[in-house]
């Protein structure tokens, strides 16, 4: 070929790709569709849309501060679908010491208010001033798992009659930094309720729906068996073990009242200090995956099978 009709080729070539912009950009695959609605999946399969649905609408209230309009309305919506499940609900009020009203919500299947063998929790509130805060990882997530996770019980009346799901108020601190004082007054309540009539197992969620979380349960606030069944239910449920892992350390979560009341407790928790997120308004639905929620359902369902005995 001529020089000439080779520079003509070559540019012709050049004209062609770039013909409709630019083609790394046309070369990238689309954004994936994110839910908008509840979705009648199999009763049997953990359903991450569902999730991110229960997350979103419980997000579109806004911040849902103790004691808040928001707070109120968030406790209808998951009344309404816990309810649709088959779940007996039971409000469970209280006060901050410093007068703000609190409310826990408990969920038990087919039968009267007792306590079950495994407790099954997350925290509800969001941490009052901060700018636009709707906490849909720091809150929202665990319930959005925990609503999905009622739905797919409601077929096992077996397993769910084990089972007590609790929304705890009050875990975060008025003042920034929660302190033993400040904070978790929602699961410190609910221990002093039972008046020594605790679960056996108690299993926390906590930020369990980013995209690009690491879950790490603290090490030493695990015991060598709740230890064990969690290793156990990674592999089970073939996760990511470096996604699903450990932390060397303690947290003060939801789970510490119950572990220092004598129950076996396990808190699946954020490593919530990776990246600039936490306690900011980027903690919004931009950070949330179906993907994750439906590990931590599956994870979640599978973990509640095995100290069941299942």
């Amino acid at each position: 070929m001529k020089p000439r009709a080779l520079i003509l080729t070559m540019l012709a070539a050049a004209l062609c790709c770039c013909d409709g912009g630019d083609s790394s950009a046309a070369a990238r695959p689309a954004p994936p569709q994110l839910p908008t609605q509840l979705e009648n999946a199999d009763t049997q399969n953990f359903s991450g849309n569902n999730a991110y649905v229960h997350c979103a609408a419980l997000c579109a209230l806004g911040p849902r501060t103790s004691g808040s309009t928001a707070y109120a309305r968030q406790l209808e919506y998951l009344e309404t679908h816990l309810r649709a499940a088959g779940w007996q609900t039971f409000r469970d009020s209280f006060a901050a010491p410093n007068g703000t009203p609190m409310t826990n919500l408990r969920a038990t299947f087919g039968g009267a208010d007792a306590t079950r063998s495994i407790l099954l929790s997350c925290h509800i509130d969001t941490k009052s001033g901060i700018e636009n805060f709707v906490s849909a990882d720091d809150g929202a997530s665990g319930a959005a798992v925990l609503l999905e996770t009622a739905r797919i019980l409601a077929a096992d009346a077996g397993l769910a009659a084990r089972v007590e799901l609790v929304f705890l108020d009050g875990e975060e601190a008025f003042a920034p930094r929660m302190t033993e004082e400040d904070g978790l007054y929602g699961s410190k309540h609910d221990v002093q309720r039972r008046a020594g009539s605790l679960p056996q197992f108690q299993i926390n969620l906590d930020m369990v729906g980013g995209g690009s979380n690491t879950i790490a349960i603290p090490a030493l606030d695990t015991s060598q068996f709740m230890y064990e069944q969690y290793a156990a239910a990674v592999a089970a449920c073939s996760l990511n073990p470096e996604k699903w892992t450990a932390y060397p350390g303690s947290y003060m979560d939801d789970h510490q009242p119950y572990l220092r009341a004598g129950v076996e407790a396990l808190n699946l928790i954020a490593l919530f200090r990776e990246g600039n997120w936490w306690h900011t308004e980027r903690d919004n639905m931009e950070r949330i995956s179906p993907r994750k929620l439906e590990e931590s359902g599956r994870i979640t369902l599978q973990l509640l099978r095995q100290l069941a005995g299942e």
